[in-house]
């Protein structure tokens, strides 16, 4: 395993950019697999009707920004950090969607007298509940991943913090590293999660367009091979997945998993 200095924010500085140059080498063709969704993710969409770039075109905007963070912070090994970009990738897909239906601006934000605007939570539940309707399987799985990435990763815990914290083995003396200390399990399957959520979510946005257009005029088109495109890396990704899952890590997790339900249900 490759070591990167960190003693000092130059240090830290050159690290991160070696990480990143490092990646094919580290992690084959996980790496390959996120940086190639990653980038289609920001090429996607061949153009937007002007009635959309308002609202549509905030949101996609930073789709795309945190997402690509998200990729970068993986390959850094800054866990939560990847998770809580991932976060806003979700919340803002969910609006994203939304948006190419119904762009109107007041559906997004309260604005008072003064002119100050206000995203407000009830705004964000109406957009949830339009999804729910109009796309139950993905409002599902937005909100599954959403729930996973809060309970393990949004909030800080003890289980986040053993990642930037060794005790020597005498008690002695601590090591509390800026970088996490590398699991290149995790990495491997946060990778697949970062592509994972750009794949699904351009699958969402590219079904809302088609449904807008079918019942008016296109307001989002996508480039020529998206199709194409998105059947490979969605093959790619679920092939990752399995074996993701056919290893002995996974399959491990999985039996104490079966373990604790067990044991339960006997209580």
């Amino acid at each position: 395993m490759r070591t990167y200095p960190q003693s000092t924010l130059e240090e830290i500085i050159d690290s991160e950019r070696a990480m990143l140059l490092d990646g094919p080498e580290r992690y084959g063709q996980h790496y390959k697999h996120a940086r190639a969704a990653t980038m289609y993710f920001s090429l996607c969409i061949a153009s937007i009707e002007r009635d959309r770039a308002e609202m549509f075109g905030r949101l996609f905007s930073l789709m795309k920004k945190h997402h690509t963070l998200s990729f970068f912070s993986t390959l850094r090994l800054h866990r939560v950090q990847a998770m809580m970009d991932l976060r806003q990738v979700l919340e803002a897909g969910a609006a994203a969607a939304f948006a190419i239906a119904h762009p109107d601006t007041e559906h997004f934000v309260d604005v008072d007298a003064f002119g100050i605007m206000d995203p407000s939570q009830k705004l964000t539940s109406k957009r949830y509940k339009w999804l729910e309707k109009n796309y139950r399987d993905k409002s599902e799985w937005v909100s599954s991943t959403k729930g996973h990435i809060n309970s393990h990763a949004a909030h800080a815990n003890i289980i986040s913090g053993d990642s930037t914290f060794r005790m020597a083995d005498d008690r002695s003396a601590a090591n509390a590293p800026f970088f996490d200390i590398e699991d290149e399990y995790f990495v491997r399957t946060d990778l697949w999660l970062t592509s994972s959520v750009a794949i699904t979510l351009m699958d969402l946005l590219f079904g809302v367009a088609s449904d807008v257009a079918r019942t008016g005029r296109a307001v989002v088109e996508f480039r020529a091979d998206f199709q194409g495109t998105i059947q490979g890396l969605a093959s790619e990704n679920a092939a990752l997945q399995a074996e993701i899952q056919a290893g002995e890590r996974y399959q491990k997790v999985m039996q104490d998993i079966a373990k604790r339900q067990q044991g339960r249900g006997a209580s």
